[in-house]
């Protein structure tokens, strides 16, 4: 079956909507446990992960190698949790990181800004001010984050396979439109499509490990991933920094074989 993955607004329903569609699939509904799995998995703090996917970052965090780690570490679990299918994945990027998972369905829910207001007011029993500031907070702090991690526009329709604006269309219209896309034939999984997933989730799996680790965190290392082949390729400072990466990368789950073609500066340097 299709993976099904969402992002919204405040106080657009689509919370709602995402967990009517699961209910109505038979589908785990995944949202809190992407940050909680992530933190256990990489020993990370779960509310500096929210804060990296959330909250506008401050102008040194937007270089800072802990909002890399940390958006490493969100990756690794929403690929993990999609790679059971059977999904729908509430925001954590989970429409831009499987955007080349072609039986993943993108969906974005949004609304009026005035209509979301009110929904808050009510829901939360705020006023017009609070309701706003927090809607404007929110919205801004996730758009900065995609921008950040996918050089791309929060709103940018070639994220999405289908945008549901609540203004208009119901929970029940909205449900509907989801699981017509889920049952579309474009969207079943293939033997390719899910040999790709695995490929993604495996390399972001090596390079989230990689990043937990104090011996490796610092380094920057491209990892691409085949069928439980695993390549290595970057600049590292010494030889011990390439073979200590290589012997973490090993450990991961799933990879059975390693090619490690780091290269170390020391030796470029004789070259």
């Amino acid at each position: 079956m299709p993976i099904v993955a969402m992002t919204k607004e405040m106080g657009s329903l689509g919370t709602f909507i995402g967990e009517e569609v699961a209910r109505q699939l038979g589908y785990e509904f995944i949202r809190q446990d992407i940050i909680r799995e992530a933190a256990r998995e990489y020993h990370a703090l779960e509310e500096k992960l929210v804060k990296t996917v959330e909250e506008k970052p401050g102008f040194f965090e937007i270089l800072s190698e802990t909002a890399r780690r940390h958006h490493i570490f969100v990756a690794a679990e929403v690929y993990e949790f999609a790679l059971r299918e059977r999904v729908v994945i509430m925001g954590r990027w989970s429409t831009q990181l499987l955007k080349d998972v072609s039986h993943a369905v993108r969906i974005r829910v949004c609304a009026p800004l005035d209509v979301r207001v009110h929904r808050l007011m009510e829901r939360l029993s705020v006023s017009e001010a609070e309701a706003l500031k927090r809607i404007r907070h929110y919205d801004e702090g996730v758009a900065s984050r995609v921008r950040q991690f996918f050089e791309g526009e929060w709103d940018d329709p070639l994220f999405y396979d289908l945008t549901i604006n609540t203004g208009k269309a119901s929970l029940a219209t909205g449900v509907a439109q989801v699981r017509g896309l889920v049952e579309a034939p474009e969207f079943q999984p293939t033997a390719t499509s899910r040999r790709r997933l695995e490929n993604l989730a495996l390399a972001v799996k090596v390079r989230a490990m990689l990043k937990s680790q104090r011996a490796t965190a610092h380094l920057d290392v491209d990892v691409v991933a085949s069928e439980g082949e695993v390549t290595l390729r970057g600049i590292v400072s010494e030889v011990l920094d390439r073979e200590e990466t290589g012997r973490i990368a090993l450990t991961v789950v799933g990879v059975r074989g390693l090619k490690n073609e780091l290269i170390a500066v020391e030796e470029r340097r004789r070259l």
